[in-house]
Protein backbone atom coordinates (compact mmCIF):
# COMPACT_ATOMS: atom_id res chain seq x y z
CA UNK A 1 0.00 0.00 0.00
CA UNK A 2 1.44 3.57 -1.05
CA UNK A 3 1.90 5.75 1.54
CA UNK A 4 2.23 9.59 1.80
CA UNK A 5 5.52 11.49 3.14
CA UNK A 6 4.92 15.38 3.87
CA UNK A 7 8.21 17.24 4.57
CA UNK A 8 8.47 20.30 5.56
CA UNK A 9 10.66 22.67 3.61
CA UNK A 10 12.65 24.72 6.14
CA UNK A 11 15.41 25.91 3.90
CA UNK A 12 15.67 29.59 3.41
CA UNK A 13 17.11 31.51 0.22
CA UNK A 14 20.41 30.28 0.81
CA UNK A 15 19.90 26.62 1.43
CA UNK A 16 18.15 26.53 -2.15
CA UNK A 17 20.59 28.96 -3.61
CA UNK A 18 18.56 31.53 -4.97
CA UNK A 19 20.11 34.69 -5.77
CA UNK A 20 18.89 37.83 -4.28
CA UNK A 21 15.61 39.25 -5.90
CA UNK A 22 14.70 35.82 -7.32
CA UNK A 23 11.64 35.30 -5.67
CA UNK A 24 9.94 38.47 -6.79
CA UNK A 25 11.50 37.06 -10.40
CA UNK A 26 9.65 33.65 -10.01
CA UNK A 27 6.31 35.63 -8.62
CA UNK A 28 6.63 37.67 -11.74
CA UNK A 29 6.12 35.15 -14.39
CA UNK A 30 3.92 33.41 -12.51
CA UNK A 31 1.55 36.33 -11.94
CA UNK A 32 2.08 36.91 -15.64
CA UNK A 33 1.20 33.26 -17.10
CA UNK A 34 -1.81 33.27 -14.93
CA UNK A 35 -3.25 36.69 -16.35
CA UNK A 36 -2.42 35.81 -19.85
CA UNK A 37 -2.92 32.21 -20.22
CA UNK A 38 -2.70 29.99 -23.60
CA UNK A 39 -4.16 26.91 -24.56
CA UNK A 40 -2.37 23.76 -25.63
CA UNK A 41 0.02 24.25 -28.63
CA UNK A 42 -0.60 27.86 -28.53
CA UNK A 43 1.66 29.26 -26.08
CA UNK A 44 3.44 31.66 -28.29
CA UNK A 45 3.69 34.46 -25.87
CA UNK A 46 4.03 32.25 -22.64
CA UNK A 47 7.22 30.92 -24.86
CA UNK A 48 8.01 34.26 -25.55
CA UNK A 49 8.26 35.78 -22.08
CA UNK A 50 9.56 32.70 -20.45
CA UNK A 51 12.60 33.80 -23.08
CA UNK A 52 12.84 36.64 -21.68
CA UNK A 53 13.01 35.61 -18.43
CA UNK A 54 15.67 33.41 -19.64
CA UNK A 55 17.78 36.12 -21.30
CA UNK A 56 17.52 38.13 -18.17
CA UNK A 57 19.47 35.59 -16.44
CA UNK A 58 21.91 35.18 -18.88
CA UNK A 59 20.54 32.60 -21.12
CA UNK A 60 20.09 34.12 -24.40
CA UNK A 61 19.77 30.96 -26.61
CA UNK A 62 17.16 28.45 -25.44
CA UNK A 63 16.31 25.61 -27.58
CA UNK A 64 12.56 25.57 -28.99
CA UNK A 65 11.14 22.18 -29.24
CA UNK A 66 7.16 21.07 -30.53
CA UNK A 67 7.26 24.87 -31.64
CA UNK A 68 5.99 25.96 -28.58
CA UNK A 69 8.46 24.89 -25.94
CA UNK A 70 11.62 25.52 -24.78
CA UNK A 71 14.32 24.19 -22.59
CA UNK A 72 18.03 25.41 -21.27
CA UNK A 73 21.11 23.43 -20.29
CA UNK A 74 23.10 24.69 -17.36
CA UNK A 75 26.48 22.88 -16.77
CA UNK A 76 27.97 22.16 -13.52
CA UNK A 77 31.71 23.18 -13.06
CA UNK A 78 32.42 21.59 -9.29
CA UNK A 79 33.62 18.38 -8.87
CA UNK A 80 32.96 14.99 -8.44
CA UNK A 81 30.82 12.25 -10.24
CA UNK A 82 28.76 14.04 -13.17
CA UNK A 83 24.74 13.86 -12.05
CA UNK A 84 22.70 14.54 -15.44
CA UNK A 85 19.30 15.85 -14.22
CA UNK A 86 16.22 16.95 -16.28
CA UNK A 87 13.41 19.15 -14.94
CA UNK A 88 9.97 19.84 -16.32
CA UNK A 89 7.22 22.32 -15.76
CA UNK A 90 4.24 22.61 -18.36
CA UNK A 91 3.33 25.88 -19.74
CA UNK A 92 -0.04 25.72 -21.06
CA UNK A 93 -3.83 26.26 -19.38
CA UNK A 94 -7.40 25.04 -19.57
CA UNK A 95 -10.38 26.16 -21.17
CA UNK A 96 -11.98 27.42 -17.92
CA UNK A 97 -13.47 30.50 -17.10
CA UNK A 98 -11.46 32.12 -14.04
CA UNK A 99 -14.25 32.48 -11.15
CA UNK A 100 -12.08 35.36 -8.86
CA UNK A 101 -12.55 39.10 -9.83
CA UNK A 102 -10.83 39.96 -6.79
CA UNK A 103 -7.29 38.69 -8.06
CA UNK A 104 -5.10 41.48 -9.45
CA UNK A 105 -3.66 38.79 -11.34
CA UNK A 106 -6.74 37.14 -12.29
CA UNK A 107 -6.87 35.68 -16.53
CA UNK A 108 -7.47 38.68 -18.89
CA UNK A 109 -8.49 35.87 -21.09
CA UNK A 110 -12.27 35.03 -21.35
CA UNK A 111 -12.89 30.99 -21.32
CA UNK A 112 -9.35 30.47 -20.24
CA UNK A 113 -7.15 30.30 -17.03
CA UNK A 114 -4.34 28.55 -15.57
CA UNK A 115 -6.58 25.90 -13.82
CA UNK A 116 -3.89 23.20 -13.16
CA UNK A 117 -1.20 25.03 -12.04
CA UNK A 118 1.30 25.14 -14.94
CA UNK A 119 1.80 28.83 -14.15
CA UNK A 120 3.25 27.75 -10.84
CA UNK A 121 5.27 24.65 -12.59
CA UNK A 122 6.73 26.83 -15.21
CA UNK A 123 7.71 29.49 -12.42
CA UNK A 124 9.49 26.86 -10.36
CA UNK A 125 10.91 25.73 -13.23
CA UNK A 126 12.56 29.45 -13.99
CA UNK A 127 13.70 29.26 -9.86
CA UNK A 128 15.53 25.84 -10.27
CA UNK A 129 17.21 27.32 -13.66
CA UNK A 130 18.38 30.73 -11.23
CA UNK A 131 19.64 28.31 -8.80
CA UNK A 132 21.62 26.09 -10.82
CA UNK A 133 22.85 29.15 -12.53
CA UNK A 134 24.13 31.00 -9.06
CA UNK A 135 25.49 27.28 -7.84
CA UNK A 136 27.09 25.91 -10.71
CA UNK A 137 30.45 25.73 -9.14
CA UNK A 138 29.04 23.54 -6.49
CA UNK A 139 28.08 20.46 -8.81
CA UNK A 140 29.25 18.66 -11.38
CA UNK A 141 27.35 17.42 -14.47
CA UNK A 142 24.26 19.18 -16.50
CA UNK A 143 20.59 20.36 -15.52
CA UNK A 144 17.87 20.44 -18.73
CA UNK A 145 15.28 22.87 -17.42
CA UNK A 146 12.39 22.30 -19.82
CA UNK A 147 9.24 24.22 -20.39
CA UNK A 148 7.02 21.60 -21.88
CA UNK A 149 3.90 23.22 -23.79
CA UNK A 150 0.88 21.25 -24.24
CA UNK A 151 0.51 18.71 -21.36
CA UNK A 152 -3.31 18.94 -21.36
CA UNK A 153 -4.31 18.46 -25.22
CA UNK A 154 -2.33 16.35 -28.24
CA UNK A 155 -0.06 16.71 -29.77
CA UNK A 156 1.66 16.45 -26.68
CA UNK A 157 4.68 18.16 -25.75
CA UNK A 158 5.59 15.38 -23.61
CA UNK A 159 5.58 13.15 -26.15
CA UNK A 160 7.75 15.40 -27.99
CA UNK A 161 10.36 15.60 -25.38
CA UNK A 162 10.86 11.93 -25.69
CA UNK A 163 11.15 11.89 -29.00
CA UNK A 164 12.98 14.30 -30.07
CA UNK A 165 15.99 12.71 -27.66
CA UNK A 166 15.50 15.44 -24.96
CA UNK A 167 15.96 12.78 -22.01
CA UNK A 168 18.80 10.91 -23.93
CA UNK A 169 21.99 10.70 -21.80
CA UNK A 170 20.18 11.93 -18.49
CA UNK A 171 20.19 10.17 -15.22
CA UNK A 172 16.46 11.07 -14.44
CA UNK A 173 13.43 13.66 -14.83
CA UNK A 174 12.12 15.44 -11.80
CA UNK A 175 8.90 16.84 -12.49
CA UNK A 176 6.30 18.20 -9.74
CA UNK A 177 2.28 19.42 -9.61
CA UNK A 178 1.25 21.89 -7.24
CA UNK A 179 -1.71 20.64 -4.87
CA UNK A 180 -3.71 22.78 -2.69
CA UNK A 181 -4.65 20.26 -0.23
CA UNK A 182 -1.16 19.89 1.33
CA UNK A 183 -0.28 22.73 3.61
CA UNK A 184 1.76 25.18 1.85
CA UNK A 185 5.91 24.49 2.65
CA UNK A 186 5.53 21.13 2.41
CA UNK A 187 5.58 18.62 -0.39
CA UNK A 188 4.57 14.73 -0.85
CA UNK A 189 5.96 11.65 -2.16
CA UNK A 190 4.49 8.45 -3.15
CA UNK A 191 6.43 5.22 -3.54
CA UNK A 192 5.04 4.13 -7.06
CA UNK A 193 2.90 6.32 -9.46
CA UNK A 194 1.52 9.59 -8.20
CA UNK A 195 -1.23 10.22 -10.37
CA UNK A 196 -3.29 8.11 -13.09
CA UNK A 197 -2.77 8.35 -16.48
CA UNK A 198 -5.25 9.90 -19.03
CA UNK A 199 -7.10 8.56 -22.14
CA UNK A 200 -9.42 10.91 -24.11
CA UNK A 201 -12.47 8.60 -25.98
CA UNK A 202 -14.78 9.60 -28.30
CA UNK A 203 -18.02 7.65 -29.17
CA UNK A 204 -20.70 8.40 -31.64
CA UNK A 205 -23.89 6.21 -31.65
CA UNK A 206 -25.71 6.39 -34.47
CA UNK A 207 -29.61 5.11 -34.55
CA UNK A 208 -32.57 6.47 -37.03
CA UNK A 209 -34.27 9.32 -37.25
CA UNK A 210 -37.89 9.25 -36.65
CA UNK A 211 -41.18 11.15 -35.45
CA UNK A 212 -41.20 11.30 -31.79
CA UNK A 213 -44.90 10.32 -32.54
CA UNK A 214 -43.81 7.09 -33.62
CA UNK A 215 -40.83 6.14 -31.88
CA UNK A 216 -41.03 2.07 -33.03
CA UNK A 217 -39.87 3.41 -36.67
CA UNK A 218 -36.83 4.92 -35.73
CA UNK A 219 -33.89 3.94 -32.71
CA UNK A 220 -33.29 6.58 -30.10
CA UNK A 221 -29.23 7.45 -30.11
CA UNK A 222 -30.10 9.66 -26.99
CA UNK A 223 -31.42 5.99 -25.26
CA UNK A 224 -28.26 4.31 -26.43
CA UNK A 225 -26.04 7.09 -25.23
CA UNK A 226 -27.64 7.12 -21.76
CA UNK A 227 -27.36 3.53 -21.30
CA UNK A 228 -23.72 3.85 -22.08
CA UNK A 229 -22.85 6.84 -19.80
CA UNK A 230 -24.75 4.34 -16.88
CA UNK A 231 -23.28 1.04 -17.18
CA UNK A 232 -19.84 2.67 -18.10
CA UNK A 233 -19.33 2.63 -14.42
CA UNK A 234 -19.85 -1.08 -13.93
CA UNK A 235 -16.16 -0.82 -15.60
CA UNK A 236 -14.97 0.70 -12.19
CA UNK A 237 -17.87 -0.96 -9.65
CA UNK A 238 -18.02 -4.57 -10.77
CA UNK A 239 -14.60 -5.43 -12.98
CA UNK A 240 -11.72 -3.45 -10.86
CA UNK A 241 -10.13 -4.49 -8.16
CA UNK A 242 -10.69 -1.20 -5.41
CA UNK A 243 -7.16 -0.70 -4.82
CA UNK A 244 -6.60 0.08 -8.73
CA UNK A 245 -9.30 3.27 -8.17
CA UNK A 246 -9.77 4.06 -11.95
CA UNK A 247 -12.04 6.74 -13.16
CA UNK A 248 -13.80 6.99 -16.18
CA UNK A 249 -15.88 10.60 -16.74
CA UNK A 250 -17.70 11.28 -19.10
CA UNK A 251 -17.50 15.02 -19.99
CA UNK A 252 -19.23 16.17 -23.26
CA UNK A 253 -22.78 14.38 -23.75
CA UNK A 254 -24.06 16.23 -27.53
CA UNK A 255 -26.94 15.29 -29.51
CA UNK A 256 -30.74 16.15 -30.77
CA UNK A 257 -32.00 18.37 -32.85
CA UNK A 258 -35.95 18.83 -32.09
CA UNK A 259 -38.24 18.27 -29.74
CA UNK A 260 -40.34 15.93 -31.64
CA UNK A 261 -37.80 14.65 -33.88
CA UNK A 262 -36.06 11.13 -32.35
CA UNK A 263 -32.48 11.77 -32.40
CA UNK A 264 -30.64 9.59 -34.35
CA UNK A 265 -26.63 10.69 -33.42
CA UNK A 266 -25.17 11.53 -29.92
CA UNK A 267 -21.52 12.32 -29.44
CA UNK A 268 -19.97 11.41 -26.19
CA UNK A 269 -16.21 12.43 -25.31
CA UNK A 270 -15.01 10.99 -21.99
CA UNK A 271 -11.81 10.46 -20.36
CA UNK A 272 -10.34 7.24 -18.68
CA UNK A 273 -7.83 7.40 -15.77
CA UNK A 274 -5.41 4.71 -14.63
CA UNK A 275 -2.87 3.66 -12.35
CA UNK A 276 -1.47 0.75 -13.53
CA UNK A 277 -0.50 -0.37 -17.63
CA UNK A 278 -2.81 -3.43 -17.41
CA UNK A 279 -5.83 -1.37 -16.38
CA UNK A 280 -5.07 1.12 -18.72
CA UNK A 281 -5.11 -2.10 -21.62
CA UNK A 282 -7.85 -3.54 -19.96
CA UNK A 283 -10.65 -0.87 -19.79
CA UNK A 284 -9.73 0.50 -23.33
CA UNK A 285 -10.55 -2.64 -24.59
CA UNK A 286 -13.61 -2.43 -22.42
CA UNK A 287 -14.81 0.71 -23.71
CA UNK A 288 -14.75 -0.17 -27.11
CA UNK A 289 -16.40 -3.39 -26.37
CA UNK A 290 -19.31 -2.27 -24.19
CA UNK A 291 -20.02 0.85 -26.92
CA UNK A 292 -20.75 -1.92 -29.54
CA UNK A 293 -22.29 -4.37 -27.44
CA UNK A 294 -24.68 -1.58 -25.66
CA UNK A 295 -25.56 0.02 -29.57
CA UNK A 296 -26.20 -3.28 -30.67
CA UNK A 297 -28.70 -4.47 -28.10
CA UNK A 298 -30.48 -0.73 -29.14
CA UNK A 299 -30.33 -1.81 -32.97
CA UNK A 300 -28.10 1.13 -33.26
CA UNK A 301 -24.44 1.71 -34.12
CA UNK A 302 -21.21 2.64 -32.39
CA UNK A 303 -17.87 4.16 -33.55
CA UNK A 304 -15.28 4.44 -30.49
CA UNK A 305 -12.25 6.30 -30.63
CA UNK A 306 -9.31 6.59 -28.46
CA UNK A 307 -8.23 10.51 -28.69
Amino acid sequence: MNTTNQISLTMGRAGFGLPAGSEDTILALRHYMHANPELSNEEYKTQAKIAEFLARAGLEHPTVFHSTGLLVDIVGEGNGTPVNIVVRGDIDALPIEEARPDLPYRSRVAGKMHACGHDAHASAALGVVLAALAQRQHFAGKIRVVFQPAEEAEPLGGRSVSEQGHLDGFDCAVGMHVNPEIASGTFSVLSGPVTKSSDEFKVIFTGKRCHAAWPELGVDAIAIASTFVTEVQKLISRESHSDEAPVISIGRFHGGEATNIVCDRVVLDGTLRTRSQEARQRLRVRLRELSRHIAEMHRGEAEFTLT
